[in-house]
């Protein structure tokens, strides 16, 4: 029988630090593709990875079954995390707008070289699965640590959004038309954005 990831986090949460070392080194590549899109003031790219690797160590040291999320999933997302958290505290510190701490428009994934976070957002429908994850962790954690960032209507959307619907389905669902969607499209992109330089 294969060892599972699930397996690995029980041993390593009982003190099995091989179980850990296998961990951390099988979701390196991981932490490097989430780490990619993002920029963090005073900081070079290896920073950013580490920052990644500790969201990973805080993962194993959290993960409980009880979650109903894979390990993979858990992981994913406080990695994402972690990497926010960072980012937004160097811009704390620096007393300054982190204009270039993500940019919406900069390269998301290696197989689709001009696809921007903001194409992925917009069409739902990304095809470079590495763009979607890092996408969704990003989403996913703004949803369930800030209740008050999107309306009720900007979450549905958002939600169809990343389940792939395009514009024109959002707006029959919810009998709205196509510019009242697309101009609430471009509000949750401005409230992502907002949200990782405020």
């Amino acid at each position: 029988m294969s060892i599972t990831d699930e397996m690995l986090v029980s041993r390593a949460q009982d003190g099995d630090l091989e179980a850990e070392e296998t961990l951390m080194r099988k979701y390196k590549k991981t932490v490097k593709l989430k780490a990619r899109p993002f920029y963090m003031v005073g900081a070079d790219e290896e920073d950013v990875v580490q920052e990644g690797m500790i969201g990973l160590f805080k993962a194993i040291r959290r993960y409980s079954p009880e979650r109903h999320a894979g390990f993979a999933t858990f992981a994913g997302v406080c990695i994402t995390r972690q990497i926010i958290d960072a980012i937004r505290a160097a811009g704390r510190k620096k007393h300054i707008i982190l204009n270039e701490s993500m940019s919406l428009n900069n390269p998301v994934g290696c197989s689709n070289e001009g696809l921007t976070i903001e194409d992925t957002i917009r069409d739902g429908n990304a095809v470079d699965p590495e763009a979607l994850s890092v996408i969704k962790d990003l989403i996913h954690y703004i949803l369930h640590n800030e209740k008050d960032v999107f309306s009720d209507y900007e979450r549905q959307v958002l939600q169809e959004l990343m389940k792939g619907s395009e514009s024109e389905k959002i707006a029959k669902m919810f009998g709205k038309s196509g510019k009242s969607v697309d101009n609430t499209i471009r509000r949750i992109k401005k409230k992502i954005a907002a949200y990782i330089l405020a």
